[in-house]
């Protein structure tokens, strides 16, 4: 099958997956693995990869940028400490008990460490694909652990591939090298925001601000994979500062098509990463014997299980250690019930940047084939296949048994328009006309922009507002276009 051919059937599939998802009510993403499964039965597709360079550096960019634009920032300085503990210690333990279960049953240690640091890191699209219906908060918990975690975890890929070919790393060493991951990581994100915010600053065609959008998340990983340092860290940062500034400085002509361009864009390459992962399970069996396949298979439902378990175990009991240090009214708010904290251990799943992270192991080491990687390249595809058919496909489930809803005392985005009707009132008295309009919608922009600033407003409710306001931007300047093409 030609490579054209492919990606028709690829995007066919995720389409349809998308519309199945509404009739038989099961979460889109496991629809698309499970079609990506059946295309990869087809004798043409035996050839399709998953070439790891593509997910890492061309796709995950990409998801991470939308992820980390739309995830609210305020969200995540309230709970930075569930969303640091589960996205760098949880990551350390998972990674460790996966090794240990692979050990276990027969693997070399330093097999069985890449095969951890592979299977330790939730994947950002599952978490978009899977956890839409649950609360805001929560969901920036999940968001902000799948924009972090993956640093940690390639971080440790590298540490366990070189630890194979004898290149030991003490723990201070590791640690400087997370350290310096992070931080140079922070520091580029930085840069490419600030950079980008210039732009944007001088930049009003609606086509360039398009084009400026799609290269920030690139030249973020780009730039930081050259200083050493953790691609995904500088895209998220970038995100989250550009999302921080443009929203003074971008009008609605300009923000509405890329909102609208990005959430396409981000929907087909998740929904493909889905497809093209599943296609993978054709490749993966036929290079080893079919006893041997059903033995990995029961290995890999196996380190499944102790992921999982050690998900659970973690979410249940950092909380109680969190009280032994603080104990102030003011954190006891942001304590989880039980049900709540079932489904955020539930709702870890595996996906395609684990299978590229196995997929990115040498073939060879020091002139020799580098050990057990058939094995760890079809634990991970089943370790994936569980999470999202077995875990993803009952989260709906266990979100409705938690009784989750919409979180209580959001401000309404009616009672926000108000309030900036008035500010902007106050700011600019005037006679009413179109161009007086427009002045009392930037007015309106910055003040929106200052209650976010301020804590008073999340950034959910603020992107409704924002919209209508675009809006009636739009609606403005056509009249403003049209008032001035009739008096010429």
């Amino acid at each position: 099958m030609h490579t054209d051919a492919l990606l028709v059937l690829i995007a066919v599939a995720v389409a349809g997956a998308q519309l199945a998802s509404r009739r038989l009510r099961m979460p889109a993403p496991t629809l698309m693995f499970l079609a990506g499964a059946v295309l990869a039965l087809l004798p043409t597709a035996s050839h399709a990869e998953l070439p790891p360079e593509l997910v890492l550096v061309v796709l995950l960019p990409v998801i991470l940028f939308w992820e980390g634009y739309s995830t609210s920032l305020a969200q995540i300085r309230r709970y930075w400490r569930p969303v640091l503990l589960l996205g760098v210690p949880l990551v350390v333990l998972t990674a460790a008990a996966a090794a240990a279960t692979a050990h276990a049953f027969g693997m070399g240690w330093a097999a069985a460490l890449v095969l951890g640091a592979v299977l330790a890191p939730t994947d950002a699209s599952a978490v978009a694909g899977y956890a839409r219906a649950l609360p805001a908060r929560w969901m920036t918990v999940l968001r902000g652990e799948s924009l972090i975690n993956d640093g940690t975890a390639l971080v440790l890929l590298g540490i366990a591939i070189g630890a194979a070919g004898g290149q030991l790393t003490t723990f201070g060493g590791a640690a400087l090298r997370l350290g310096w991951s992070y931080l140079a990581g922070a520091a580029v994100g930085l840069a490419v925001a600030g950079l980008a915010v210039l732009v944007l600053r001088r930049v009003r065609d609606p086509l360039v601000l398009g084009a400026v959008s799609l290269a920030q998340p690139f030249a973020a990983a780009v730039l930081a994979e050259t200083a050493h340092a953790s691609g995904v860290v500088a895209v998220v940062v970038a995100a989250l500062g550009i999302s921080r500034h443009s929203r003074r400085v971008v009008g609605g002509a300009g923000r509405i098509p890329a909102h609208a361009f990005w959430e396409i864009l981000t929907f087909v390459v998740n929904g493909g990463l889905f497809v093209l992962t599943g296609l993978q399970m054709r490749r993966l069996f036929t290079e080893i014997a079919p006893s041997e396949a059903l033995v990995l298979v029961g290995q890999g439902v196996v380190v499944a299980v102790v992921v999982l378990l050690v998900r659970l175990a973690f979410v249940f009991t950092t909380p109680y250690l969190l009280r032994l240090v603080d104990r102030r009214p003011r954190q006891r708010a942001l304590r989880s019930p039980a049900r709540v904290r079932v489904v955020l251990g539930w709702a870890g799943m595996r996906g395609a940047v684990s299978l590229a992270a196995a997929l990115s192991v040498p073939v060879t080491l020091g002139g020799a084939p580098f050990p057990f990687r058939n094995e760890i390249l079809v634990i991970t595809f089943v370790v994936i296949a569980v999470t999202l058919l077995v875990q993803g496909a009952t989260l709906p489930a266990w979100i409705r048994w938690a009784r989750l809803s919409a979180d209580p005392g959001d401000t309404q985005p009616a009672e926000v328009v108000a309030r900036l009707a008035a500010i902007a009132r106050e700011a600019e008295p005037g006679d009413g006309s179109v161009r007086h309009r427009l002045r009392l919608l930037e007015a309106k922009r910055h003040a929106l922009a200052d209650l976010v600033a301020a804590g008073e407003l999340d950034d959910a409710q603020m992107w409704v507002v924002q919209e209508s306001l675009d809006q009636e931007e739009i609606r403005l300047h056509r009249l403003l276009r049209d008032g001035l093409a009739s008096a010429a």
